[in-house]
């Protein structure tokens, strides 16, 4: 199980669109309002969205609506993610104007891997869905081995002081 937890991670969001070294994009409104798609793991998603919230002291916030047309970020579970995106367990996709300011962004959770047939644990679920609000938040990849943003460790699965400093460096 540790094999296949480290192989998961070790290719979790290598197709992450758009990424540059600094940020992705920014939100200029707070909250962020943010649907998620009714799923048996949704209670996590938004835990895991409370996680950003309480790490970044209300640097980020969000509120949750009823209606996906009307958020700014979309949460879907799917069987898996974009066919484009070998490997990957979780992908964001973030949609920005000309000045890097967001205006959407969606994030897909895999209940699978595409390597094999056994659903993702809790503990794999919230490492995936909590990286990939971070790219949603405007952060790329980082190679700090014990951050959130590292897409490759096994380490990694709480919000790091060095997620957080990247956080700050994009919204004061």
């Amino acid at each position: 199980m540790k094999k296949f937890l480290l192989i998961i991670l070790t290719l979790l969001i290598t197709a992450s669109s758009a990424l540059s070294a600094e940020k992705l994009g920014v939100w200029k409104n707070m909250p962020i309002s943010v649907y998620i798609e009714d799923n048996r793991n949704s209670y996590l998603m938004k835990r895991c969205f409370g996680d950003w919230e309480s790490s970044s002291n209300k640097l980020v916030r969000f509120k949750y609506i009823t209606n996906e047309e009307d958020a700014d970020i979309v949460v879907k579970f799917v069987d898996s993610v974009s066919e484009t995106a070998e490997h990957a367990v979780g992908l964001t996709y973030p949609y920005t104007n000309p000045k890097g300011e967001f205006f959407h962004a969606r994030i897909e959770i895999a209940k699978y891997s595409d390597i094999s047939t056994i659903k993702l644990s809790n503990f794999e679920l919230v490492k995936i869905m909590r990286h990939e609000i971070g790219h949603a938040l405007g952060l790329p990849h980082t190679n700090i081995p014990y951050a959130i943003m590292n897409p490759t460790t096994d380490k990694g699965l709480n919000i790091t002081k060095d997620d957080l400093k990247a956080l700050k460096e994009i919204y004061q």
